[in-house]
């Protein structure tokens, strides 16, 4: 190990957080999981990423520290997470850049006999669906001589969906799908290691519930579903949906009611899941995109922040977020589509623009019921 870094504190902060916190999050989840194995290297352990307590639920199934992979914007999330941030060392991740600068940080650890642990698809799931997952994650244990395994939660969308509040009492489980040796990885060509992690790691919230369903209890399911979904299934409106309580309501008088299931029934008593939802706009997003009309398609209040590439801010200020058919206006700054780098969004609705050739970017907050997942759809659809 490295003689300049010294995890006694995180080592003992871990052991002592997996028998207190660890054990409380979990009782709250509802989780019971597989004990993740030791190995006499380091283990390379990914997992699925559908709550914000995965960390404390991995901690809980592995007597062994492992240190884990962690957005930047931690920093920038309240004392707790910064001091978190600083004191636990975790290895930073910029969501905005490549991932060349985090993937030589997990090696580096690797090579140093730590064990880490990953979501690889850098982002909870918005729609119940595992995401993509990058092709350069297996290359690292092969670099590095660690043993590879893969980890699937499941139930976690609808315990915590990510564009709701709360959570809802119903079951997570945690199972090792796969362990995969050194050796076994040296005898795998790229493509099979990539399957083997993809397939591992893939769910699907409501194919799960079709096989087993099961209820998830919460007095108001459907709140901040405004959140993920943004027009309407009836009249087309962008921005005019609202939630309360189990319901989800627009200004035309479409109503959806959320079940313990997770599905949404609407006034016509068609009851469809969030993914089906979900897919359901994206397709409507794709045609208004391909409409003439040159003016903004929807516009939001938001405070927009500036950030240097040490990610402290350089500026802030309230402002009027803009969108067109191929640009973004943010206050008098007007971003081509193809001059956008990347948009993400952490949490639920913290915004994240960088742009291409610029050193600084953007982290944009809106309201409790802010959009941010539209400006992503409206970024991807020059990808699909």
């Amino acid at each position: 190990m490295s003689k300049t870094e010294d995890y006694s504190f995180y080592n003992r902060f871990y052991r002592i957080g997996r028998r207190t916190l660890s054990r409380i999050v979990s009782k709250k989840l509802c989780f019971s999981g597989d004990p993740i194995p030791q190995t006499e290297g380091p283990r390379f352990i990914l997992c699925n990423h559908n709550t914000d307590y995965d960390f404390f639920l991995l901690a809980l199934v592995s007597a062994q520290p492992m240190d884990f992979v962690a957005t930047e914007s931690i920093m920038r999330m309240g004392p707790v997470a910064k001091w978190a941030a600083l004191k636990l060392k975790p290895i930073l991740h910029d969501k905005g850049s490549k991932g060349i600068v985090t993937l030589k940080a997990i090696t580096k650890r690797l090579k140093q006999g730590r064990s880490v642990a990953l979501f690889p698809e850098g982002n909870r799931s918005f729609d119940g669906r595992t995401g993509k997952i990058s092709d350069s994650i297996g290359k690292i244990a092969t670099i590095t001589g660690a043993t590879i395994i893969i980890y699937r939660l499941n139930g976690g969308y609808l315990t915590t969906p990510r564009w709701g509040k709360g959570i809802r009492k119903g079951k997570m489980q945690g199972k090792v799908v796969r362990m995969l040796s050194y050796d076994d990885l040296l005898v795998m060509s790229d493509e099979e290691i990539q399957k083997t992690i993809e397939e591992g790691l893939y769910t699907d919230a409501y194919e799960e519930q079709t096989a087993v369903p099961i209820r998830y209890k919460n007095s108001r399911r459907a709140e901040y579903l405004e959140t993920l979904l943004f027009i309407c299934p009836a009249c087309g409106s962008i921005g005019t949906l609202s939630s309360r309580k189990n319901k989800c309501s627009c200004s035309c008088g479409y109503e959806m009611v959320m079940d313990e299931y997770g599905y949404l029934t609407d006034s016509n008593n068609e009851r469809v899941s969030i993914t089906e939802n979900f897919d359901k706009q994206k397709e409507l997003l794709q045609k208004k995109l391909l409409s003439e009309n040159e003016g903004p398609m929807w516009q939001d209040e938001v405070t927009v922040t500036l950030l240097n590439p040490e990610h402290e801010i350089s500026e802030e200020k309230k402002s009027t977020l803009y969108a067109y058919r191929d640009s973004i206006l943010v206050g008098e700054e007007r971003l081509d589509i193809s001059h956008i780098s990347s948009i993400d969004i952490v949490q639920r609705n913290r915004l994240s623009i960088h742009v291409e050739g610029w050193s600084q970017h953007y982290e944009i907050l809106g309201s409790k019921t802010f959009n941010a997942v539209k400006y992503l759809l409206w970024f991807e659809r020059s990808y699909s």
